[in-house]
């Protein structure tokens, strides 16, 4: 499973690194940024289930977002772009 999931590291790093309160990408951004060997998975183009904010299917992209501390708040498949909000937590004691 660790590599299944390991797909999903460049979206962590994306989003991590963008450290906005929203971000939005297309499908397309998703082809060329993150997945440029594979693309998006099928199922995630045509199933709005595959963007649930659910960590118990790291097989789905949930795993990439959850982890960069994001949630997906909007899909819309038909004209291809996925919003995440950064998940309003209390700030980090360690640091």
């Amino acid at each position: 499973m660790k590599q299944r999931t390991r797909k999903y590291d460049g979206l962590t790093h994306y989003l991590k690194s963008n450290n906005g309160s929203q971000v939005t990408l297309t499908f397309t951004q998703f082809d060329e940024l993150l997945f440029p060997y594979s693309g998006l998975p099928q199922t995630a183009q045509k199933d709005k289930d595959w963007w649930a904010n659910d960590y118990l299917h790291p097989e789905k992209g949930a795993y990439g977002w959850l982890n960069a501390g994001y949630e997906v708040v909007v899909v819309n498949l038909a004209k291809e772009f996925i919003v995440f909000n950064k998940l309003v937590k209390s700030s980090s004691l360690l640091g």
